[in-house]
């Protein structure tokens, strides 16, 4: 696939399960001009408390599965993707909060069930 194929490439509540995530938005961004990445916040406040109260794998509406039959592989928070992003030197564009269907704006680690982010290559896009 040439570089820059397409304006933008999505990838929707998918990278927790990637084997490579790195290498899959790294790719993201060589054959689109900008990539949508959405995906569960694990630092969400239920998580925290199912963990803390269990002592398990938490467990709760939006995370369901037993660790052992969980597709996720990868627990990322808002506040890994952001580290991750200001390490790989992409620019956020734009990052939208939710929780069901309200807008978070508050402490998004926290309070946010899904992550929404609009990311490019440093200086693409401008």
């Amino acid at each position: 696939m040439p570089a820059a194929a397409f304006d933008f490439v999505i990838l929707s509540q998918t990278l927790q399960e990637t084997r490579q995530p790195l290498k899959i938005l790294s790719e993201m961004l060589r054959v689109g001009r900008r990539a949508v990445i959405a995906f569960p916040n694990f630092g969400h406040w239920k998580v925290r408390v199912s963990h803390l109260v269990t002592g398990g794998a938490p467990k709760t509406k939006l995370f369901p599965h037993d660790w052992y039959d969980s597709p996720n592989i990868h627990f990322l928070t808002v506040h890994d993707f952001e580290k991750l992003a200001a390490a790989q030197d992409w620019k956020v564009e734009r990052r939208i909060f939710l929780s069901g269907h309200r807008k978070i704006s508050a402490a998004p680690n926290l309070f946010a069930e899904v992550a929404v982010f609009l990311i490019s290559e440093s200086g693409a896009g401008q």
